[in-house]
């Protein structure tokens, strides 16, 4: 397994230099001029000369390859530049509105795990019977309803009708929870009708015929047996869903006025804030890299079976 991981890792590098490439020649096309924005920090009403001078002094007008080989010394050294809209470090300001983010997705992952593992469970158990019709049903209408349109209405509900909320940060007692579900809602279906696939096929299977036949509950062959046998889809899944949620935030903050790194970067595009940009996704990059590697190795600890090569 160490031989298998050093050589992930070793591939993490190839895959992350490919994104940042990729990241920087796009940036540098898309539209507006990042000499512009930062000579109106300066100057009221920049001249050309003025957004000349800046372009120079900030290496702009030197060739792309030249600008991504300063920049690539600089990132892996952590340095990302600049904010252009506050001046802080781009490392810095991920990681002040990082805390907003990871409280969300946190609650994020609580709700969907509390709700879709206990009701995918319930219906593999209770197959084709008017509790897993109901479920599907419910699991039909959550993978239906785009999760902008649930915020906007449980912010409308409980900010407006009820006022439980604050209108403005989407937070009751300092927890994003209803912020949370409006993430999940697109999840819940996907993981409930995977669990019970899964589980439904791993309780047809002999050896929990065998188990029945020993004597053993039907609650311990579900939770010992079944639930680890069926674990690995389903595992993939939770990972992909949490690097979705991390990756994907900036609808729903904007939604609940959330000052997390989703809204970070969708402030960013608008305002063509480079330095935050590229720092956002060089970050997320890694994480998802590192993310699957980190399923990868959980398969072998799952299932002994499983061999990593």
């Amino acid at each position: 397994m160490i031989k298998y991981i050093v050589k992930r890792v070793l591939f993490i590098i190839p895959v992350l230099l490919s994104v940042t490439l990729l990241m920087f020649g796009l940036s540098s096309i898309s539209a507006g001029d990042a000499a512009r924005v930062m000579a109106e920090k300066v100057y009221n009403h920049p001249t050309q000369k003025q957004i000349e001078e800046i372009r120079h002094e900030n290496g702009l007008d030197l060739p792309l390859a030249l600008q991504y080989a300063n920049w690539l010394k600089k990132a892996v050294k952590g340095d990302f530049g600049k904010s252009l809209s506050t001046g802080n470090p781009a490392f810095y300001e991920l990681k002040r509105h990082f805390p907003v983010t990871g409280k969300l997705a946190l609650m994020s992952i609580i709700l969907l795990l509390i709700l879709s593992v206990p009701l995918g469970i319930l219906s593999a158990v209770f197959k084709n019977s008017i509790l897993d019709k109901i479920i599907e049903v419910f699991s039909f209408i959550s993978v239906s309803m785009p999760n902008f349109w649930i915020g906007l209405m449980l912010l409308y509900l409980f900010g407006v009708k009820f006022k439980l909320i604050s209108v403005i940060g989407g937070t009751h007692g300092d927890v994003p929870w209803i912020a949370a579900f409006a993430m999940d809602v697109g999840y819940f279906g996907i993981l409930i009708r995977l669990i019970r696939t899964n589980l439904s096929e791993v309780l047809l299977s002999d050896f929990v015929k065998a188990l029945k036949a020993k004597g053993l509950s039907s609650l311990n062959i579900i939770l010992k047996h079944g639930m680890k046998n069926s674990m690995l889809p389903v595992m993939t899944r939770i990972v992909s869903m949490i690097i979705g949620v991390l990756c994907g935030s900036a609808v729903i903050e904007s939604i609940f006025s959330l000052n997390g790194i989703g809204a970070l970067a969708l402030e960013a595009v608008i305002s063509k804030d480079l330095p935050v940009l590229q720092c956002f996704i060089v970050i997320l990059s890694a994480f998802v890299v590192v993310m699957n590697l980190l399923v990868d190795i959980s398969y072998s600890v799952i299932d002994r079976r499983i061999e990593l090569k």
